[in-house]
């Protein structure tokens, strides 16, 4: 069964299945008595926000709770799981990869609007700027598989630069094999494969044509996450803006898996 097929399951057998799909992949723990549902329901009810792309976890939970799944917990109560199970999300989110290319890049994640940042009291939220504009928060920094699977990602204050991220990102890079990494001009140097600037006295000859065109695969991974709701809401601690990312990254990386096991 693929990604696209549960959203058009009927919603208590999406549950099922994705949460037999999750279950091997939580740690062992014993089931408390006033727990109405497991950790990996709990984990598919989240995911399937984000395939159905509803804006808030909010107005999602209510929804299931009164057409699908009345025995459901309170929503704060479901809040405090999802956050304690963030760790279990981060590893479901990527795999290391043996990979003979990666497409890297960033894309702003802000946490106020640049106005009220003086106001935002978000512990490491940082002043930056991207090819949008100015940007008070942080960043998502990945790499993508040339079919638009993301394979590996970090959250950054806005204020790092690029490269930097990507040279401390760099530190896993034997794991995958060594690839050849595709950037845009942010990443210009002797281990990235760049387009030239206008300016250029000297191309780097290793750049083909063909380099930009798969640069592609990696903005419209971006796309898709921002619109399942990587920027919708506002998170208070940096706890659950890793989790909001990893169950968007994950969300986003279901069409590559297999979930019929």
């Amino acid at each position: 069964m693929s990604r696209s097929d549960l959203t058009f399951l009927p919603l208590p057998a999406a549950v099922t299945h994705l949460s037999h799909w999750i279950a091997p992949h939580i740690p062992a723990k014993l089931m408390h008595p006033h727990e109405k549902m497991s950790d990996a329901e709990l984990l598919a009810v989240a995911l399937l926000q984000k395939l159905h792309q509803v804006t808030y976890f909010s107005r999602w939970w209510r929804f299931l709770k009164l057409n699908h799944f009345p025995h459901f917990p309170s929503q704060p109560q479901a809040r405090i799981r999802l956050a304690r199970l963030t760790p279990v999300v981060e590893r479901l989110a990527t795999e290391v990869q043996i990979l003979d290319f990666v497409v890297v890049d960033s894309e702003p994640l802000p946490v106020s609007t640049f106005k009220r940042a003086p106001r935002c009291k978000f512990r490491g939220a940082r002043h930056g700027f991207s090819t949008a504009g100015p940007v008070y928060g942080f960043k998502l920094h990945a790499w993508s598989a040339l079919n638009g699977k993301l394979v590996k990602y970090e959250i950054r204050p806005a204020n790092e630069h690029d490269f930097s991220v990507l040279c401390h990102m760099n530190v896993d890079w034997p794991a995958y094999g060594g690839p050849k990494q595709i950037g845009d001009k942010g990443y210009q140097s002797g281990t990235c494969l760049t387009p030239p600037k206008v300016n250029a006295k000297q191309v780097d000859p290793r750049w083909k044509e063909e380099y930009g065109a798969a640069r592609k695969c990696i903005e419209s991974a971006f796309s898709v996450l921002v619109g399942a709701g990587l920027r919708w809401g506002q998170v208070k601690t940096y706890l659950s803006l890793r989790l909001k990312v990893a169950l968007g990254v994950l969300a986003h990386n279901l069409k590559f898996i297999d979930l019929s096991g």
